[in-house]
């Protein structure tokens, strides 16, 4: 069997003690004339450094473990993928897990992450978790909390929802639509809980009263909108609080026989692929994901760096409105 070239090897060859080599390879600065014979014989040798021996010597696995309710929609899926992209970059493997917001199932994930050693932890907890429960399988890793707040001892990420869906409502109102129904499940979901409330927050404002299809499973959705569209009092505008509700709704509007244009106009949350695509095109509250993955992990890496010290960060990001004509737009 071939023999890896060490760091031993490459100091011999360099004429230079290991020390100076290993100082090289982390880019330590070093005497001109050692680094350019150093980096000669790395070449020559091919020498690569054995990240895993650099890791168990560190204390650390380099790996991260992400926790989430599912991969489904846009934005845990486009947020895994940008997070493993990142996470590779910091020479970090990913370990993904979902819980489908199942506590004792998000219980197992944590502890299988505990038994793998992950230096740090992101985590879309579900509706109820205590950090006491978290803290109780995984005491000293770090930990950041994205798509909703955790406890004011974690850092988090996430979208100002209330905001956004404040915004939407406006948007709405200002198209002149009165009879709005804010619709969508998972009510105790932070960001669900959060829309609702900007929604009730618009229509308070000009003294209209909420209109809430907000049951905790997506089939109660479609089937308490199906009895609303043909009720005395139907809505003349949805805002939608997730991608899924969306599609529900426009699967109820499908069902019921709405062609394009007899379809109500609507404002949904997350801008999936082929939201433009639709007849008419969505309307949509797009959430700034690359912004919360990076914010996300650059808190994460500066808590395994600190050791787990520093000032907790609580990062709220804005998001847009991306018009187009579900809404009445033209």
């Amino acid at each position: 069997m071939m023999k890896h070239p060490t760091v031993l090897d490459v100091a011999r060859i360099a004429h230079v003690g290991a020390s100076t080599v290993s100082r090289f390879l982390r880019g330590v600065q070093v005497r001109p004339e050692a680094a350019k014979r150093i980096a000669q014989a790395v070449k020559e040798l091919g020498y690569t450094p054995d990240q895993t021996a650099r890791a168990l010597r560190a204390g650390r696995s380099r790996t991260i473990g992400i926790v989430l309710p599912k991969v489904s929609n846009v934005l845990f899926s486009e947020a895994t993928q940008l997070m493993e992209e990142e996470a590779r970059k910091q020479g970090c493997s990913v370990i993904l897990l979902t819980h489908q917001d199942r506590m004792a199932q998000q219980q197992e994930h944590l502890l299988t992450l505990r038994r793998y050693r992950a230096d740090g932890v992101i985590l879309v907890a579900t509706p109820g978790t205590k950090l006491e429960e978290v803290r109780s399988v995984l005491p000293n890793v770090p930990l950041v909390a994205l798509d909703s707040y955790l406890s004011p001892e974690v850092d988090s990420v996430v979208l100002r929802n209330r905001e956004a869906a404040r915004m939407a409502t406006e948007h709405l109102l200002a198209h002149g639509y009165r009879s709005i129904y804010c619709v969508g499940a998972k009510p105790r979901v932070y960001s669900i809980h959060e829309r609702i409330a900007g929604y009730s927050d618009a229509l308070e404002a000009v003294n209209l009263a909420p209109r809430l299809i907000v049951p905790d499973d997506y089939e109660h959705l479609r089937f308490q909108l199906g009895a609303s569209l043909r009720g005395k009092e139907a809505p003349d505008a949805i805002l939608s609080l997730s991608d899924f509700a969306t599609l529900h709704s426009l699967t109820t509007f499908n069902e019921m026989g709405f062609s394009a244009s007899q379809r109500l106009p609507l404002i949904g949350f997350d801008d999936f692929g082929y939201a433009p695509l639709m007849d008419p095109p969505l309307t949509v509250i797009r959430q700034p994901i690359e912004k919360m993955v990076r914010y996300a992990l650059s808190a994460l890496f500066r808590r395994i760096e600190q050791d787990g010290e520093g000032e907790v960060q609580e990062i709220s990001l804005p998001g847009e409105l991306i018009r187009r004509r579900s809404c009445g737009c033209i």
